[in-house]
């Protein structure tokens, strides 16, 4: 069985102190289809973007699947009040899942 590649999203930025601010709806997004990546393939950990700071320095933001449950509740209200609802849904569907 092949499985599917997931690809982090890119997140290009002079400064990376505000980066969780800047790109928060983005983020989120991407936390939620890697918990979907890790569950549905069973990962322990998937990469879930990678930050580019002045083209030159990469920095990859990773998850553990120890996280899954307790990310889905961190970025919720964030796609919420982004009016992700597609997302939103696979989130609580996720969290279904994983509670089974």
């Amino acid at each position: 069985m092949a499985t599917k590649k997931f690809k982090p999203i890119e997140l290009h930025t002079n400064s990376p102190e505000d980066i969780f601010q800047t790109y928060k709806p983005e983020i989120s997004k991407a936390i939620i289809e890697a918990i979907a990546y890790g569950s549905r393939y069973k990962r322990k950990k998937v990469d879930f973007a990678q930050v580019i700071i002045k083209d030159s320095l990469v920095i990859t933001l990773t998850i553990d699947s120890r996280e899954f449950l307790d990310l889905i509740d961190d970025n919720l209200n964030n796609l919420i009040e982004a009016e992700e609802y597609e997302t939103c849904a696979l989130a609580v569907k996720l969290k279904n899942k994983l509670n089974k």
